[in-house]
């Protein structure tokens, strides 16, 4: 007997073992393809969230780009209307920062990479609340508070705001790196799996190594254009970057980096750093360490700081940097970057701003703002040092002559002149300046009185001795100077100025072309002050709007039954306590400092504009009746304003834009005024007579008197002057003058107006000689001109 054939059982162990065979070399490839899904997608995962990554940083490097350079623009804009249009600009591009700040807030990231993108995040809004700020202070035109805040703050911000975007970039490439390592090696490992499988799993194999192929070239070439991604964002930051490895080896410089370090990418890797990138202390010139970071160390990032920056051939640049370790997913150190910003040209234009601000442009002088800063430390050193000073104020004579036959093209170039002129009478420790004008001031330092007086007088001479010429005309001009001692009794700023001022108005008063020397124990002194503290006062009255009108009725004396009442408009000014001040208490002064236009013109416009409201709210009837005559509001004018070249103008468009009833509104001149300036008051009183307004001369009487000019002047009615008429009740004298002045009103078509009426039998003489008004304390107390009802208001002109 045979023994059995053993085919179907080695057939049954073939079928088994290939069916095994196969069974296991189906396992082994599902299982590396599994494993190689699995990597695929991990690798895909990976990919698409570091596009995203890199994607939002690029767009914040970019939209802070763009908000630096506009602020840039801000500082650089020399009108409101550039600042305008680059404040639009601005806010566009913050709109576009902010949701730039806010896609990278909102990306999902590892453990290892959320400290680097919330410090990224907290940069991100810091560096737009400095901007924002340095903004604001652009459109307040707070050049110096900008530049200071951009120096100081946005500089340093926006390197932090730079440097953890690098750090998030460079966290984020490391963790890629070892992310994709760690698939490959997978891959790797699958490969021998299946290759386990023998000859048979060989194909399978080959087909997997394809398809693995295949994966492994696209990751590889959508790494490589993310890393070409970052190296384009590198080369389009303003910055110069710098990486190194951990043992201080440069391996990156940026072209920003290669420009100002004047080494190229290719020589400079593999360099200490110290070699290609040098540093200096600005003020002491010591070299400083650049490479504080090494595998060993573990500090954090350092803030910006202003240094020099000394190039491959010398060249010294101005910088701001900062610098941080690059560190790993495990939190080892695997190098720095340095971030450096070229500072030279904010500097430059930040000094730029610092001159102007502090310096006349026209001559190149300190101005007024820096001149009293340096007044304030000059009194402060005779105080605390008992130094002595001068203080040496000047007023041109005769410039207005220049400016008014040749134009304000050569004031300016007489002012130029002059400036060099004057400073070559200067010491080198001294101050000239020019405070507005024709004003100029000098600070003498540590100067006696008896020298200063010589220095005062050779400028003083200087100047008379200089001869200007323009278009073949020659022109003198000469200068009143005012001289203060700085001790350590002087008053403050304001109080050493009022005192130069006073004195150098003084020496105008006594002639010009002279010294005036302030002395504390001169009598005049005190009145000076007195009345250097009542021109503050007046300016202060200005500021905080503490000038009142009043108006004192002129009553009529011709017995009708109706009349619509006639007022003269009076100024006072409250004090410190509130209690008002009489015109004759600060007048004088304000015409003696050249501020009793500005009063007169306040007067003018706040009556025309209550008169309007009164008008417009029919307060003042439209009809007329009784006598058939509209009432009026008059209102003095000196001849300061006739003089004025602007009055004229300025009433013309006062009255254009509020078009007053005719008749409504009257103006009285001195007849001193009248006939000092009888061309200009003819043609000023013709021009307003055609407007609707009428006039009267005032004090008649007093000054000139003479009746013929009077047939030249468009006058409605002559006030005669007080001084008559408060004796004519006892005085044959003044009564045969007052009727001799009503006589001849009356037959030039004038009606008259006696001023000062202060008792009852002097009212009685007016009436019996026939004047037409009456105006006095016996007659009507002057009133507070307020807002009044309607009715009451038509009540008194009906």
């Amino acid at each position: 007997m045979t023994a059995p054939s053993p085919k179907p059982q080695s057939k049954f162990l073939l079928f088994a073992s290939f069916g095994l065979l196969l069974s296991a070399l189906i396992a082994l490839i599902a299982l590396g393809l599994t494993r190689i899904e699995a990597f695929n997608r991990q690798i895909h995962s990976l990919a698409e969230a570091q596009g995203s990554k890199i994607g939002a940083v690029s767009e914040l490097f970019l939209s802070n780009g763009q908000r630096s350079a506009l602020i840039d623009g801000l500082f650089a804009a020399e009108s409101s209307q550039d600042r305008q249009g680059t404040l639009a600009r601005y806010q566009a591009a913050i709109a576009a920062y902010e949701a730039a700040a806010k896609k990278l807030a909102a990306l999902p990231v590892a453990e290892a990479e959320r400290a680097s993108r919330d410090d990224a995040t907290v940069a991100a809004a810091a560096a737009r609340d400095i901007g924002d700020q340095t903004v604001a202070l652009l459109m307040r035109e707070d050049l110096s508070g900008a530049s200071e805040l951009n120096l100081t703050r946005a500089v340093q911000a926006d390197a932090r705001l730079q440097e953890t975007l690098y750090l998030l970039l460079e966290s984020n490439h490391s963790a890629t790196a070892e992310a994709t390592a760690a698939a490959n090696a997978g891959m790797r490992n699958a490969f021998l799996l299946i290759g386990a499988g023998g000859i048979l799993a060989l194909l399978a194999g080959l087909v997997i190594a394809g398809i693995v192929i295949r994966i492994v070239a696209r990751t590889e070439a959508r790494l490589e254009r993310e890393k070409e991604l970052a190296e384009v964002t590198l080369h389009s930051i303003v910055d110069g970057v710098i990486t190194t490895d951990a043992a201080g080896r440069i391996e990156y410089l940026n072209p920003v980096a290669e420009h100002y370090l004047g080494w190229t990418n290719a020589e400079a890797a593999g360099k200490r750093l110290g070699e290609v990138y040098r540093v200096m202390d600005e003020r002491t010139g010591a070299a400083i360490e650049t490479l504080p970071l090494t595998a060993g160390n573990h500090g954090g990032a350092a803030e910006a700081i202003a240094v020099r920056l000394v190039d491959r051939h010398g060249r010294e640049c101005p910088v701001r940097y900062s610098h941080a370790p690059i560190r790993g997913r495990d939190g080892k150190v695997h190098g720095m970057i340095v971030v450096f910003h070229d500072v030279s040209q904010v500097r430059a234009m930040a000094q730029q701003l610092l001159w102007q601000a502090s310096h006349d442009s026209l001559t190149g002088l300190v101005n007024r703002r820096e001149f009293e800063r340096r007044l304030a430390d000059l009194i402060e050193t005779a105080r605390t040092q008992r130094r002595e000073h001068a203080l040496v104020f000047m007023d041109l004579d005769h410039f207005k002559t220049v400016n008014d036959t040749c134009g304000h093209t050569a004031g300016d170039e007489l002012l130029r002149q002059l400036t060099s002129v004057m400073l070559t009478r200067m010491r080198g420790s001294d101050t000239l300046a020019r405070l507005g004008g024709d004003e100029f001031a000098a600070l003498l330092e540590s100067c006696p009185l008896d020298q200063a007086v010589r220095i005062a007088n050779a400028m003083r001479e200087t100047v008379r001795e200089f001869r200007f010429v323009w278009e073949g005309k020659t022109f003198s001009v000469g200068v009143s100077v005012g001289l203060v001692p700085l001790t350590a009794e002087s008053g403050d700023v304001n109080q050493v100025l009022a005192a130069a001022d006073a004195c150098c108005y003084e020496a105008k008063n006594l002639g010009r072309d002279r010294v005036q020397v302030y002395r504390p124990d001169d009598p005049d002194t005190g009145s000076r002050r007195e009345e250097m503290q009542l021109v503050s006062q007046i300016n202060r009255a200005f500021e905080l709007g503490r000038f009142r009108l009043y108006r004192q009725r002129i009553a009529p004396l011709d017995g009708a039954p109706r009349h619509s009442p006639h007022y003269e408009v009076l100024i006072r000014m409250l004090d410190r306590s509130g209690q008002p001040v009489s015109a004759t208490g600060f007048m004088p002064a304000a015409e003696r400092y050249n501020l009793l236009t500005s009063i007169e013109r306040w007067v003018v416009s706040s009556l025309v504009e209550f008169l309007s409201r009164q008008w417009a709210a029919g307060a003042i009837p439209r009809e007329l009746h009784g006598s058939g005559e509209r009432g009026f509001y008059s209102v003095n004018i000196s001849g300061a304003s006739i003089n004025d070249r602007s009055f004229p103008d300025f009433l013309r468009n006062l009255l254009t834009r509020y078009q007053l009833p005719s008749g409504l509104l009257c103006f009285e001149i001195t007849e001193t005024t009248a006939i000092s300036n009888l061309s200009k008051a003819a043609e000023l009183m013709h021009e307003l007579k055609g407007m609707g307004c009428r006039f009267a001369l005032d004090d008649f009487g007093t000054g000139m008197s003479s009746f013929a000019y009077l047939k030249y002047l468009p006058v409605d009615f002559l006030k005669i002057a007080g001084v008559f008429i408060k004796d004519m009740a006892t005085d044959p004298m003044d009564y045969a003058i007052v009727d001799s002045i009503n006589r001849i009103s009356h037959i030039l078509g004038m009606r008259t107006v006696a001023e000062s009426v202060e008792d009852a039998a002097t009212l009685a003489r007016i009436k019996e000689i026939g004047i037409d008004f009456a105006q006095g304390y016996f007659v009507a107390e002057p009133e507070a001109l307020e807002e009044e009802p309607a009715q009451r208001q038509t009540a008194l002109f009906a």
